[in-house]
């Protein structure tokens, strides 16, 4: 079994970014290139502003390429929350932007021609009798906000999409799934095209605000900047302030099984990726070589991969009885930057430096979208990102002993109510 992902495994080949070395100027500097920074960063360069990136490790080190792939509109939280929140018409505008986000991904996929085997469909699975009622009340909701794309199957119909015993499912065509290191790799050549400059192998160690600027310090050098953009989620580190950091971030898991040949098709015969309606919930999906991508494990500490892999073989061939004798090739895990509310947090700080994060396991169109929306407040066109940043987050005591007790009786408390 191999530590690295099956991601790095199958990744397109990719040039290495040099690292940051000397003092230098740029109209906007960004930390992290995952997701949203490199969103953030295609979108400035192409308006002609100039951009540098500072990336602690590799491009796509962090969550942004070890995820399960799975491409979903609209936040963690449900609908409810944002109402709540913002009313009605407000918490209307965020759930049209996070399916324009979904668009956003497949435009660029196709306009800057990145290999990582997008497909559309993805499915969300009851686990027991109550999750039905719940699907069929969510598909209300999203009807009533106009989202057509959904198509609700009974458990025989299931049966037919997906060979694992759930009581039903709901089928969304405008979700998908893809190879997500491929797709920040691509999205980072896209960036480095526009004229965006970036650096990997150098963490951020530290910022300040300045009369004219953001000066921004690496171990070999400074960027001086006109406005900072953190987009690090949960490798964010102390370069977010205790206060603004209202997210916890949660240890998940991912294995990749041999591949299985025509087996494959007889589990999932749809190739759909599967979200199941747990609070600790399970997601899986077929690679394009045929291997079951199966995650969801969480934890509170920081687990080695090797030690989960039992509960992990547990867990899959719970769904799969036929998999009870496979193993797994790849497994890996990263961090997900968790909200108590499940919802995102967009913020600034003080005159020049914004932030997104907390995307709650939902960051693969999500975290796109924040990054686009960070990059439209410095061209003059902040409305899309000031309506999240009105999303109130509870915040999380500082210190790593209270995060890790906060976060075990967290997910305790999601254990007991899966049991239910």
């Amino acid at each position: 079994m191999q530590h690295e992902s099956w991601y790095q495994a199958t990744a397109n080949p990719s040039p290495a970014y040099a690292a940051l070395n000397g003092d230098h100027r740029t109209d906007v500097c960004i930390v992290g290139a995952g997701f949203t920074g490199l969103s953030a960063a295609l979108e400035l360069a192409q308006a002609g502003r100039r951009v540098v990136v500072l990336e602690a490790e590799r491009v796509g080190w962090g969550c942004s390429g070890r995820n399960g792939g799975q491409i979903n509109p609209g936040p963690a939280c449900d609908h409810a929350t944002l109402v709540r929140q913002l009313g009605n018409s407000d918490a209307r505008k965020v759930w049209e932007l996070t399916v324009e986000g979904v668009g956003l991904l497949r435009r660029r996929v196709a306009e800057h021609s990145i290999d990582c085997h997008l497909k559309p469909g993805i499915l969300l699975v009851a686990n027991k009798a109550r999750h039905v009622e719940e699907l069929h009340a969510w598909q209300a909701t999203l009807a009533s906000l106009g989202y057509d794309q959904l198509h609700f199957l009974d458990r025989q119909q299931l049966r037919e999409q997906l060979r694992a015993d759930y009581q039903a499912g709901v089928v969304d065509h405008g979700g998908g799934d893809l190879h997500p290191l491929n797709y920040t790799l691509g999205l980072a050549r896209a960036a480095a095209e526009a004229g965006t400059v970036i650096h990997e192998r150098t963490p951020a160690l530290a910022w300040e605000e300045e009369a004219t600027g953001v000066r921004v310090r690496t171990a070999d050098g400074e960027i001086h900047a006109d406005q900072l953009l953190l987009a690090g989620n949960a490798y964010m580190g102390k370069l977010l302030p205790w206060h603004a950091r209202r997210f916890m971030p949660i240890g998940s898991y991912i294995g990749a099984t041999r591949p299985l040949g025509e087996l494959a098709e007889q589990l999932i015969p749809s190739r759909m990726a599967v979200c199941d309606m747990k609070h600790l919930l399970d997601y899986y999906r077929l690679s394009h070589d045929n291997r079951l991508l199966f995650g969801g494990r969480a934890s509170a500490y920081d687990a080695r991969p090797e030690r989960l892999e039992p509960a992990m073989r547990q867990r899959m061939a719970a769904v799969f009885p036929q998999l009870a004798g496979e193993g797994f090739d790849y497994l890996w895990g990263g961090k997900v930057a968790m909200t108590l509310n499940k919802a995102p947090q967009f913020g600034r700080i003080g005159e020049r430096v914004l932030y997104a994060q907390g995307y709650s396991g939902q960051g693969v169109a999500l975290a796109g979208l924040a990054g686009q929306l960070m990059a439209q407040v410095l061209v003059g066109r902040g409305d899309g990102f000031d309506l999240f940043a009105r999303i109130r987050h509870v915040p999380v005591p500082p210190g790593a002993g209270l995060h890790t007790a906060v976060r075990a009786l967290a997910l305790l408390w999601y254990r007991l109510r899966d049991i239910r």
